[in-house]
């Protein structure tokens, strides 16, 4: 595991989309100086690239492309921003214009982003337009978004809700297409299954993980407690779609290892068979779960991003860290 102390609480992580090179950004917090900072980093070594001065604090970062992500703001004076990354340098293109108050989570699916807000304001993108392609207004305040399929937005509320909007209805839709139930809970994070997308996780604030099938329920296939406190990121890993990953308030980075529900994962992953997330073994709650961090961090990890193997992450100890996802 490499460290690197850097002076500021992360309140975003996530890796640029090379293959061919490790780097990752950061966007820190804090009522003084806080940045945006680009890293050359693995699991030996971090080093610092490149900062950029932040005037507020940010809540959500998320690339389109290897020379461009979108970045939202707390503040309504910023909401959403389009940055390019070009020879190490980061440079903000286009402020969007977005309904949000609070600019809670944003997500990004090749040119396009989508956002949403504390006010209920479901708002989608393109990375170069500045006015809104679609809108949506919800009763109550939204903490997570996600792209679903080719024309869906996926929305987690303050209700505990998750609602499906398909925007090809209209330029502006309040009505969603699905709505999945669980206890009136807010869900803070959501991610879909890379190689069967009917399988979507979210996490809760207090510190549940659920699981759903889009396709037949209602309400959550399971429910699981690994967490002390709120669950702010859930990640499936892109190389490994059985593998999920949590960051929580509580300090713990954990791996959930999917392919252990069946104790045959390779025949039952990937994109060709069923997911071990879809078998009978996950309503009894049976996982393998490590704490990639180990039991000494206390301080709450806000975030993290998975890819090649190599997990980053960082949050209130103002510390970056990257491990290897296969420690556990």
């Amino acid at each position: 595991m490499a460290t690197k102390f850097v002076g500021e609480s992360i309140s975003s992580v996530k890796w640029v989309p090379n293959e061919h090179e490790k780097f990752c950004v950061t966007a820190g917090q804090g009522h003084a100086d806080r940045s945006l900072s680009l890293w050359e980093c693995d699991k030996e070594k971090i080093s610092l690239v490149e900062k950029e001065k932040l005037t507020n604090n940010t809540t959500s970062l998320s690339f389109l492309s290897a020379s461009t992500f979108a970045l939202a703001y707390e503040s309504p004076e910023s909401g959403v921003e389009v940055w390019n990354l070009s020879n190490n340098k980061m440079s903000c293109r286009t402020k969007l214009t977005t309904a949000h108050t609070v600019t809670t989570a944003l997500d990004t699916s090749d040119h396009m982003i989508t956002s949403v807000g504390e006010e209920g304001h479901v708002q989608v993108h393109l990375a170069d337009q500045v006015n809104p392609l679609f809108s949506a207004k919800c009763e109550m305040t939204l903490h997570a978004v996600q792209f679903y399929l080719s024309q869906g937005v996926l929305v987690g509320t303050g209700a505990g809700q998750l609602q499906l909007f398909d925007t090809r209805t209209s330029e502006k839709c309040n009505t969603p297409s699905q709505s999945l139930s669980s206890e009136l809970i807010p869900v803070l994070s959501i991610a879909v299954h890379h190689a069967q997308p009917s399988i979507v996780a979210g996490s809760r604030s207090d510190g549940g993980l659920l699981v759903w099938d889009m396709r037949h329920q209602a309400v959550p296939l399971a429910t699981f407690a690994g967490h002390d406190s709120a669950v702010w990121e859930v990640q499936f890993e892109k190389d490994r779609p059985d593998n999920l990953y949590t960051c929580s308030e509580d300090g713990q980075l954990l791996l959930w290892n999917g392919a252990a529900l069946s104790g045959v994962g390779g025949i039952l992953g990937g994109a060709g068979g069923v997911s071990p997330w879809l078998t009978p073994e996950i309503s009894h709650q049976k996982m393998d779960i490590f704490n990639l961090l180990g039991s000494d961090n206390k301080l709450s990890v806000n975030s993290f991003d998975v890819m090649g193997g190599l997990v980053v992450c960082g949050g209130e100890r103002q510390t970056l860290f990257c491990v290897d996802s296969c420690d556990g």
